[in-house]
Formats: structure tokens, C-alpha cells, sequence
């Protein structure tokens, strides 16, 4: 275990280095010598980041629904991307786990929450905060699929409207209409859903 490391990844210095510890400690540990471990750590953590992406989101994507907000967020703090933060990864290199237990995604990503929930209790929810959003640029850097197109499409065009040009068999069409020229059409099982695909590749095409 690396404490010392541990805090330089995070950028605080624990007042009460029990906490960082526990939030390093694998359960698989706990079974061996009975030392604290993360587990109630990472529910606390796992709660925080989800409550911080979720604001962060709310406040970057107005033009976005609950359900686009959801899948943003799916993507940002599901395993697989948190498991490839470097913030993660180098948080993983300081735990302590036991040898036979297998190195995987949910194990890189208990500890990173488990870190986050230290962080909280030990510096308060801002501090907690501060960190998630330091690191979690990274995961929704990697996931360019999620992009608010409609929103960029907002910032691109300053006079623009979504055009219904065909609606039948359960199909939408709509085109793009900016400066009196049609820009791009998308289709979707709704209108909305087809705005958003009309809105994603009016983008792409301005590549």
C-alpha cells in the first residue's frame, strides 16, 4: 500500500490516514488479517460521482431530456470507462488486494469510488467534488458517442429549425435548415430522435 502516492494522485494530504487506508484495502484483505476495507467507502463514493456527473451534465447540456442526461452519464461513470482513467489506474498501483484475486474493471473502479468516498469524509463533499471532476473529463473524452450534437448545433448555427420532411411506418425524417440551406436530415422512431441524428450528422459533416 502507498499512501504517500495515493494522496499525490489525489491532491490532498489525509488528516486521518485510517481513512485512505481503509479506502486502499481490497475485502480480500480484510479476510485475511481483519483490517478495514473499502466497501462501505465505495457505496459512499459510487453515490458521490454519480450525484456530481449528474449536476455537471444538468448544467452543460440545458437542451438535453432526462434521458439523454442518463445515457451521458451511463457512459461516464459505468466500469469500463472509469477503469481506464489514469487517476484510477494509479490509485489501483497503491491498494492492497490478495494475490489470487483477479485484476478487472469493478476492482479498478471500487477503488477509485472507494478514494472518492475517503475524500469526503476525511476533506468534505467538496474536496470529494474537486477530485471527480479533476478526473472524469478523461472518461467523457473517451466516449465521443454521447456528444450533445443537438446542443453544438446550437453553438454552430445561430438560425436554424428541425423540419418534419416525411413521417409514416413508424419512421421520422427531419432536415436541418440553417441560412435558407438544407444542412443535413436524420431519421429516428421519433422526432426528437431523429433531430438528434440530423443534429449529429449536420456535425460530422462540418468535419
Amino acid at each position: 500500500m502507498n499512501i504517500e502516492r495515493a494522496e499525490e494522485i489525489t491532491g490532498y494530504v489525509f488528516k486521518d490516514k485510517s481513512v485512505i487506508k481503509a479506502a486502499l484495502t481490497h475485502p480480500s484483505v480484510t479476510a485475511l488479517t481483519g483490517a478495514p476495507n473499502y466497501d462501505r467507502l465505495e457505496f459512499l463514493g459510487d453515490s458521490i460521482l454519480g450525484a456530481v456527473v449528474s449536476e455537471r451534465l444538468y448544467s452543460l447540456y440545458p437542451g438535453s431530456d432526462a434521458g439523454e442526461l442518463t445515457n451521458m452519464r451511463k457512459a461516464i461513470v459505468s466500469k469500463q470507462p472509469i477503469a481506464k482513467l489514469e487517476a484510477a489506474l494509479e490509485l489501483h498501483k497503491c491498494s492492497d488486494c490478495a494475490k489470487n484475486i483477479p485484476l478487472n474493471d469493478k476492482r479498478i473502479c471500487d477503488i477509485y469510488e472507494s478514494v472518492i468516498g475517503a475524500l469526503c469524509i476525511d476533506g468534505g463533499i467538496e474536496t470529494a467534488r474537486g477530485f471527480v471532476l479533476k478526473t472524469v473529463g478523461e472518461a467523457v473524452k473517451s466516449h465521443p458517442g454521447y456528444r450533445d450534437y443537438k446542443s453544438e448545433v446550437n453553438e454552430r448555427f445561430s438560425d436554424y429549425r428541425y423540419c418534419v420532411v416525411r413521417e409514416s411506418d413508424g419512421v421520422v425524417e427531419v432536415e436541418l435548415v440553417a441560412g435558407g440551406r438544407t444542412v443535413a436530415s436524420g431519421t429516428g422512431a421519433s422526432k426528437k430522435q431523429a433531430e438528434i441524428n440530423c443534429a449529429k450528422n449536420a456535425i460530422e459533416g462540418l468535419k
